[in-house]
């Protein structure tokens, strides 16, 4: 799976525990440690505090809307290049998705095979981009 790239670090941001719970179940391994947050702030200081490597980001957040805060990565210089994998009910917006370029977006319910992977491409692709560029 991923374990030629080491130890990397997932976000879960959903306020859905339901979600967390099953996406850290499934994700989570010796290759993957998966933390999880319910919303926006919850998001916002883990990623000053912890190296990041993917982020799976609900829209519907009860503090933050999913688009402001990919917005805000977007902005910002630490944040900017972790990938981000939208993950919602809503069907997408097409314009935020080609103005603010989400790695990917997963509409809910979605299938935990296809997701796993997308998860594992992105992560692959990502670490052979850093490796690239150091």
């Amino acid at each position: 799976m991923i374990q030629k790239t080491g130890r990397r670090s997932v976000l879960v941001v959903d306020d859905d525990s339901e979600i967390t719970r099953m996406l850290s179940h499934n994700l989570g391994d010796e290759c993957v440690r998966v933390i999880t947050a319910c919303s926006g702030l919850d998001c916002i200081k883990i990623l000053s505090e912890t190296k990041i490597d993917l982020i799976l980001l609900d829209i519907r957040l009860p503090d933050f809307n999913g688009w402001g805060l990919l917005s805000l990565f977007r902005l910002t210089e630490p944040l900017r290049n972790i990938p981000v994998i939208l993950v919602s009910v809503e069907p997408p917006d097409k314009t935020l998705l080609s103005q603010l370029k989400p790695e990917g977006y997963i509409q809910k319910p979605f299938d935990m095979c296809d997701l796993l992977q997308r998860v594992e491409e992105i992560i692959s692709a990502h670490t052979v981009k850093m490796t690239v560029e150091s």
